[in-house]
């Protein structure tokens, strides 16, 4: 074998070697790259599920003020209607001081 043979070997060998170690860090990048993404999915699915708890508690208070303001209403009204009806009945007594019926 001449000087040059034996580089051209040494030179296929070391590109081998190169290769071969290129493979190994692009196949460790790729298994990298895939967890990342299996972790950011699990995130995004543990997320969606805070979502719609947090939606769900948000319906739940706002159905819970609901009927808390219908019934607050409802007081409300019954409590003028109450109102009205004492106010007649002192302005009838009133009227009644003030001007008596002719017996």
């Amino acid at each position: 074998m001449d000087a040059f043979s034996e580089l051209d070997g040494e030179t296929i060998m070391a590109e081998t070697i190169k290769s071969s170690q290129v493979q190994q860090v692009v196949g460790e990048w790729s298994r990298m790259v895939s967890e990342q993404v299996s972790r950011v999915e699990a995130g995004l699915g543990e997320l969606a599920k805070l979502e719609n708890k947090a939606v769900a508690q948000a319906v739940t208070g706002f159905e819970e003020a609901g009927r808390i303001a219908k019934e607050s209403l409802a007081l409300t009204e019954k409590a003028s209607a109450e109102f009205r009806k004492l106010f007649l009945d002192a302005t009838r007594r009133t009227a009644a001081m003030i001007a008596p019926d002719k017996a």
